[in-house]
């Protein structure tokens, strides 16, 4: 077993994982589930710059009533932030406009209004509001509040045109999931902009494209440097991809030492996958050095936890030998069973799995068997979002 750039199996795997997380956000990310909305970015960054204090009355009339709106929205008062910001939006402030749309959008003033609020979300456009253009697209998308799917191109164009970052991304991976072959180039094109504005998820969004989409070059060397510059900007699939490829050679020079640099700060952010792989290195040193067991073992502990199943398999391995952990052959059976369910990323069909199960297995009475599978299942489906019937 070896580190590979996985999240379900090979290269294609990883990118829908990455991508699957990418979409969390964007066009969907505009606007929150109706119970708790997020505030989007633009009017997110309002509110954290009113938390500092500054002294609303050094600000103009339509700043004023912005923070007011803001301060109301923090403490739970929204018709007052609806009032303040329309106010704001009557001084000829868009961001008022997007915030009363945003209000009106989510029913926090009382029912919610689809209609009202793209009348206020296209006031706020018609400034080239990014919050509001990337809301109209995602409304637009759903068919929402008078607006039809192809309207969601031209919002996000506008966006794009206007030369901000979060606009040239949001157009590059609407682009991009059309997939129609005929825009790739454009698609490719404003995921670059983005990227190179620093965006970190601009960054990965490009970097797989350039890598594993289905319309893009397929060229890991180009793909590369822009996984190392994403994960070193925090985001953690592409630190491990990066880590992989850096330790393996893929589309470039092999650099260990800067791959489990990134590796290693993969895991720390918490993705599972990496706290696996991570896990895997350290066992192979151990193993070849005599070396750190337990700090091996810690992190396949870690990464068991998180639902990782190479590192279930790692664990139940340190747990059946006694290397870095107490020895504990019924934990050793009840993780080794974990990483074999059916899920993404599942070892069920790998072969040393299969024997350090079968291994294991002798070792208990039927009853015994029966009380560590309840326990091995018992949570999976919360704890882990795994499905162990694989319904």
């Amino acid at each position: 077993m070896e580190p590979s750039r996985r999240s379900g199996g090979g290269r294609a795997g990883l990118w829908g994982a990455a991508l699957g997380a990418l979409g969390a956000l964007s066009l969907a990310s505009a606007f929150a589930a109706a119970q708790e909305p997020a505030l989007p970015p633009g009017l997110a960054e309002e509110a954290e710059r009113d938390r500092s204090g500054e002294a609303i009355e050094e600000r103009s009339p339509s700043d004023q009533a912005m923070a007011r709106a803001s301060a109301a929205y923090l403490r739970g008062d929204y018709l007052s932030a609806r009032v303040h910001a329309e106010r704001a939006a009557a001084a000829g402030d868009p961001r008022g406009a997007t915030f009363a749309g945003h209000i009106l959008l989510h029913g926090l003033s009382g029912t919610a209004d689809d209609v009202g609020a793209v009348r206020w979300l296209r006031r706020a456009a018609e400034h080239d509001d990014i919050d509001a253009l990337v809301i109209l697209a995602s409304l637009a998308a759903e068919r929402r509040g008078g607006l039809e799917p192809f309207h969601a191109r031209e919002f996000l164009s506008q966006a794009a045109e206007t030369g901000d970052a979060r606009g040239a991304y949001e157009f590059g991976t609407f682009l991009r999931d059309t997939g129609d072959p005929g825009v790739s180039h454009l698609a490719l094109d404003w995921l670059r902009l983005a990227a190179e504005a620093g965006m970190p998820r601009a960054m990965a969004a490009y970097a797989a494209a350039l890598d594993d989409w289905v319309h893009g070059p397929g060229d890991p060397a180009l793909a590369r440097p822009w996984y190392i510059r994403a994960g070193e900007a925090g985001d953690a699939p592409s630190a491990a991809i990066a880590g992989v490829m850096l330790i393996t050679g893929e589309g470039g020079p092999a650099d260990e030492e800067a791959g489990r640099t990134l590796l290693r700060h993969a895991a720390e952010m918490g993705l599972p996958a990496a706290m696996g792989d991570y896990a895997l290195l350290l066992m192979q040193d151990a193993e070849s050095t005599g070396g750190d067991f337990e700090r091996a073992a810690a992190w396949a502990r870690r990464g068991a936890e998180a639902g990782d199943a190479q590192a279930q398999f790692l664990y139940a391995g340190a747990l059946a030998t006694g290397r870095g952990v107490l020895r504990n052959m019924e934990q050793a059976y009840v993780w080794v069973r974990r990483a074999g369910y059916p899920r993404e990323n599942s070892l069920e069909d790998d072969p040393q799995r299969d024997r350090l199960e079968a291994q294991l297995e002798g070792l208990f009475t039927h009853d015994t068997l029966t009380r560590l599978e309840a326990e091995a299942i018992s949570g999976m489906a919360d704890r882990y979002r795994l499905n162990p019937a694989g319904d």
